[in-house]
């Protein structure tokens, strides 16, 4: 039987590929979005999914929004994980939803020095204690898209920074894995998912392969965390993101990504290999338009770059102080924390 499923973010990452691979597969969809007039609403509408236009935080809309659904997919975005996840959760309750599909991460932990870390952990903790619904969570690393947010530097410089070994999902297989889990989610009640590409590479790897598919050279270039937060502002970036990032480029360099990766997720609920980061490159890099190597975009590139020079790097003790960011003792990277390490190898299998 065909259930009913809300997407949340529907316009997002993997909640795009999710909701339209559920038309795929027959489902009737509610897509909840904030704006209905972008290009991914729109297609979504017009291949047959229901638009529901709200605030995914406002607890009168998901109210509304989870009328007649059988199922969801809940993608919490940040900044607000915790209030978009203890809203849901309420909602979720209220309701009686059969099956929920979680986006978390794989460094979720209550011992974290990341406020989205924490947050990640909390709502999922709130998911997993619902008393009349199912649950899946998805736990994916770093994101393969994450590696391609500075182009120009990248694509016209040549610069590529060190963040570890990791094997980069793909957003559109984390959304592919969640709308089969939730086209027969029976078999994948109370388990968590390690959502990876197809492949562990090291960053040495990686800038060969964007190298090879750009034409051009590629060296591995150090990224100081003052220099990293001037191209993050440079770029526009919300300064409340990077304040996070840092901690998430030092788990890098604990190789905490490839800890149980490759897994074979994919491959065992989609049934297609995991997207390869030559892929990646090419969906998430040469489709936009500072790669293309010509002078135009070489001057582009060093333009955004004295940009960058005069772009005052960001003072984020003091920033995370006026946010009133709580301060716990005794925080841990995950990738140094010997409870999360057990914790994780005892939790998850190849595939979970």
């Amino acid at each position: 039987m065909k259930t009913s499923v809300l997407v949340t973010a529907a316009n997002g990452n993997t909640g795009y590929p999710a909701a339209k691979e559920l038309l795929r597969l027959g489902h009737a969809v509610r897509a909840f979005v904030r704006n209905p007039n972008t290009v991914k609403a729109k297609d979504l509408e017009a291949s047959g999914a229901e638009l529901f236009v709200g605030d995914v935080q406002d607890i009168r809309d998901l109210r509304k929004a989870l009328i007649d659904i059988d199922s969801a997919y809940f993608v919490p975005t940040y900044p607000n994980v915790l209030f978009q996840g203890t809203t849901f959760a309420i909602a979720a309750r209220e309701v009686e939803l059969d099956h929920v599909v979680c986006l978390s991460q794989w460094l979720s932990s209550p011992e974290h020095p990341s406020i989205y870390t924490q947050a990640h952990w909390r709502v999922d903790e709130l998911i997993k204690n619902l008393p009349k619904t199912n649950w899946t969570m998805l736990n994916p690393g770093l994101f393969g898209f994450t590696y391609f947010m500075t182009p120009h530097v990248l694509a016209q410089l040549g610069m590529f920074p060190d963040f570890g070994k990791n094997a980069p999902p793909s957003s559109e297989d984390i959304g592919l894995v969640a709308a089969h889990i939730l086209h027969d989610p029976t078999p994948h009640q109370y388990l968590t998912y390690r959502v990876t590409g197809k492949e562990v590479l090291d960053a040495m790897a990686m800038a060969q392969i964007i190298g090879e598919e750009l034409g051009r050279k590629i060296k591995i270039s150090p990224l100081p965390e003052w220099l990293m937060f001037k191209v993050f502002r440079a770029y526009g970036y919300p300064q409340i993101d990077a304040s996070q990032v840092k901690y998430y480029v030092k788990e890098g360099a604990l190789n905490t990504w490839i800890h149980q990766a490759p897994s074979s997720t994919v491959k065992d609920i989609v049934g297609k290999e995991p997207d390869d980061f030559r892929s990646l490159v090419r969906r998430y890099l040469l489709s936009h338009p500072i790669a293309e190597q010509n002078w135009s975009n070489w001057w582009k590139a060093q333009f955004f770059m004295m940009k960058v020079m005069l772009t005052p790097s960001w003072k984020m003790d003091q920033f995370e102080r006026q946010q009133h960011f709580p301060k716990f003792q005794h925080m841990h990277l995950s990738g140094a924390s010997n409870t999360w390490l057990q914790r994780h190898q005892i939790q998850y299998s190849t595939t979970s």
